[in-house]
């Protein structure tokens, strides 16, 4: 495991680079535009780190899951009784007795799998999504024409799979089915692309 990975690792050093980088109002477009959330959701934020969104939310059920123990005590500190805040694999049996949720976020996630992972974790999120609710997937990309320096900075990436929009829509899509996608070179204060998509269970 290189520095920076195990900097990033920390709580502290993860929220300092987000915080940093992206322009004031990036969270709140995301929030507005693509998750649109409305008072009482069951909101799942799968890979949730320290639970950044969350601010940005109206007084909704949220629960927040991640891989990393600090994240998750950091994201309790901050966010106190916001939210539910856990250790869980999507992959565990008490995974399935969550019930159902009217939005699943994946901001920043799918970048960090390979192509066979996020199939079995799209896979099993399908199987917790409301037949009226959707997906949000939120990662950086890939495209034609883009600024060298985005491109740069997206190879250097921690998550090493980093891909082109249609590569992450054709994976979205061996689950559920993709209504908007929206590409935006603007969100932090260094050249860099991002995709959003909202997708529906099939």
């Amino acid at each position: 495991m290189g520095f920076r990975t195990r900097l990033l690792e920390i709580p502290f050093a993860y929220d300092w680079l987000q915080s940093g980088i992206y322009r004031a109002g990036s969270k709140l477009w995301l929030t507005e535009s693509v998750i649109q959330p409305m008072k009482g959701l069951r909101i799942l934020d799968v890979g949730c780190g320290t639970s950044a969104i969350l601010s940005t939310l109206p007084s909704v059920d949220y629960l927040g899951i991640d891989h990393n123990p600090k994240y998750i005590e950091k994201a309790r500190l901050i966010h106190g009784d916001r939210g539910i805040f856990r250790m869980i694999d999507v992959n565990d049996a008490q995974f399935q007795e969550l019930g159902k949720f009217d939005r699943v976020l994946l901001l920043g996630v799918l970048h960090h799998l390979d192509d066979s992972e996020c199939k079995s974790l799209l896979a099993a999120l399908q199987a917790v999504l409301k037949p009226d609710g959707f997906l949000v997937a939120f990662d950086n990309a890939f495209v034609d024409g883009q600024h060298p320096i985005a491109r740069a900075l997206a190879k250097l990436d921690r998550g090493r799979y980093a891909r082109t929009p249609q590569q992450y829509r054709s994976l979205i899509e061996t689950s559920f089915v993709v209504e908007s996608e929206i590409t935006r070179h603007d969100l932090m204060r260094v050249p860099y692309t991002h995709v959003a998509f909202r997708a529906r269970t099939r």
